[in-house]
């Protein structure tokens, strides 16, 4: 008989074998140590609240005798400006996660958490868009079919088109790179030294690129150590498909072995993918990882 109940720390050992068997199916490798999922699940008091525009949360653990079948936790937004308009006053599924032989857990799940989000008063009701706490990861891995199987039978729905890929791989060649057009140079930007680096033609910036060098956050994440992301990469118009992007991210290669970066993921959209983003990365010897689905809310009437 499965029951649902509030998390308890009991539960951890078994919720941090279900998060991190989910995890593994992500990025190969990445995983959370118990003590960042427990301090996940609530705000921590010391510095008034970790995300301030979240007013309520609850984890729910769907359990049969002393196993673990499954876990959803429910988050309900303010209704302040601090707190984007489609979210405002709004309720999420942030994370659904169960064994893929407990549908009937994930459906108590859902049901139970719709029953705490009409006690709460919240207007609206998405799902799985904060996700785990992990940078990057956000939505529905296509890795997760029994998930996004859930949702949809429970009337949630991603929007269309709403489709993320994240790439990853190792540091590119770096060699001797001559940059691709005589004269253009690559500078560290002052104001954000060692994340965002410039490319500049005659002291004009016609590139830029962010990087986030250190996915562990000191250390936090074990797992993640020596993984970076590349945030953002644009181009000035008139200067795109001259080979400016690949060359500033080469140019920038050996700032991360300095910072011990081995590996690195992207976030793409399905748009920026399919005009050209993705072409680049596979150029630079990154392969996809993963799809995402994101944006799932409840079916309206």
């Amino acid at each position: 008989m499965v029951s649902v109940e509030q998390h308890r720390g009991t539960h951890l050992i078994q919720l941090e074998r279900l998060v991190n068997q989910h995890l593994a199916g992500v990025v190969p490798g990445w995983q959370l140590p118990v003590g960042v999922i427990a301090s996940s699940l609530e705000s921590l008091p010391e510095d008034g609240g970790r995300d301030p525009w979240v007013t309520k949360r609850r984890t729910l653990c769907a359990m049969e005798d002393d196993r673990l079948l499954g876990a959803v936790h429910v988050l309900h937004y303010g209704s302040g400006p601090e707190v984007g308009a489609a979210y405002r006053d709004a309720a999420e599924l942030a994370w659904l996660l169960f064994w893929p032989d407990a549908e009937l857990a994930a459906h108590a799940l859902v049901d139970k958490a719709r029953n705490l989000v009409a006690e709460w008063g919240a207007r609206r009701l998405y799902a799985c868009d904060t996700s785990l706490p992990v940078p990057v990861v956000s939505g529905v891995p296509e890795s997760w079919p029994h998930v996004s199987a859930a949702l949809s039978r429970d009337g949630f729905e991603p929007v269309l088109g709403y489709e993320e890929v994240l790439y990853g791989g190792g540091l590119p060649e770096h060699g001797s790179i001559q940059p691709p057009i005589a004269g253009l140079e690559v500078h560290a930007a002052t104001d954000e030294p060692g994340h965002r680096f410039l490319a500049e033609f005659a002291g004009t910036e016609v590139g830029f690129l962010d990087w986030t060098p250190d996915l562990s956050f000191g250390g936090t994440l074990p797992a993640l150590a020596g993984w970076a992301q590349l945030t953002s990469l644009g181009v000035r118009e008139g200067w795109r498909g001259k080979g400016v992007g690949p060359w500033l991210v080469r140019s920038t290669v050996p700032f991360l072995r300095m910072v011990g970066v081995r590996r690195i993921v992207v976030a793409l959209t399905a748009r920026e993918e399919a005009a050209g983003a993705g072409s680049m990365c596979k150029r630079l010897g990154w392969e996809p990882l993963v799809r995402l689905e994101q944006g799932w809310s409840e079916v309206g009437p």
